[in-house]
């Protein structure tokens, strides 16, 4: 038997990059990076244009560059800034970003990121709102079930996540602040 609470692992997280580790697994990543491969090639046989140096496809540690580029946004409470202003070189642009990638691979990374297959996104979604992303939710949710033990005394809470994009399970609530999300 354990004490409720985080464990060990969770405990002593102590950077945005390592929290970040534990939720998001290299299974995870590595079901991201193959469909945004698939995603690249589609896009490249589909292309009519003079194919790009930065139109190629991603590695690992690229893509793992891209996700820490996003956390570094959020934790600088530049995550709904434009990728132009991110990458101004007159001092008002974060210094980070273009440095560690080319703003053109930044944002083509960024367009093409895709989290399952398409081939079979419409057989999935058939039988589930959420087939598009079931399978890493599952794995999400297993993680959070390992890096936390629940007690005896449990309350739930639920919430809304602003959200105003096409989804089937979107909630419209008039009387909350943001009247438009996803209940969590």
């Amino acid at each position: 038997m354990r004490l409720p609470g985080c464990v060990d692992e969770a405990r002593n997280a102590n950077t945005p990059h390592d929290v970040f580790s534990l939720f998001i697994s290299d299974d995870i990543l590595n079901i991201i990076l193959t469909h945004t491969n698939q995603k690249i090639h589609d896009y490249l046989l589909s292309f009519t244009g003079k194919v790009q140096k930065w139109m190629r496809r991603t590695s690992m540690d690229e893509f793992c560059a891209v996700t820490r580029l996003l956390i570094y946004g959020g934790v600088s409470e530049s995550s709904h800034e434009h990728i132009e202003s991110l990458y101004k070189m007159d001092g008002t642009g974060g210094r980070v970003f273009p440095v560690i990638m080319v703003k053109n691979r930044f944002r083509f990374l960024l367009s093409v990121i895709r989290f399952d297959d398409k081939a079979t996104r419409t057989e999935r979604c058939l039988e589930d709102k959420m087939g598009s992303f079931r399978g890493m939710w599952d794995m999400f949710m297993g993680l959070c079930k390992s890096l936390y033990l629940v007690g005896l005394a449990v309350c739930i809470d639920e919430q809304l996540l602003p959200f105003r994009g096409r989804c089937g399970f979107r909630h419209n609530m008039p009387k909350k602040p943001c009247k438009c999300g996803i209940k969590m």
